[in-house]
């Protein structure tokens, strides 16, 4: 599994078929493991380098696949240019998508 993060703004219409597929961290009350991502992300640990004020977010469930859109700028352990999220992938499981490495 390898988690993107966060993405440019989605559109309403995307918003409301990822409001259909996500699921709140843990709210299925079966046993789930911590979410990694400390809450709330740290403004720069997004690169939101212009506000210094954290992001509040809600943690979902790693159990959706979706196809995102990135650019070959990494820098500094991330992508220098948020990817663009273009659809969900229920053709895909999450046990189909091999890890990936970061860029060298």
């Amino acid at each position: 599994m390898s988690p993107a993060g966060r993405t440019r703004p989605v559109s309403a219409l995307q918003r409301g078929e990822l409001r259909q597929v996500l699921q709140r961290h843990g709210a299925r009350g079966r046993w789930s493991a911590a979410h990694p991502w400390p809450r709330p992300l740290p403004a720069g640990w997004i690169g939101q380098w212009s506000s210094p004020e954290p992001l509040v977010y809600v943690p979902v469930e790693p159990d959706v696949v979706a196809e995102v859109e990135v650019d070959a700028a990494y820098e500094h352990g991330r992508w220098r240019h948020p990817p663009t999220f273009l659809r969900i992938r229920t053709d895909v499981s999450i046990f189909d998508v091999p890890l990936a490495d970061p860029p060298p």
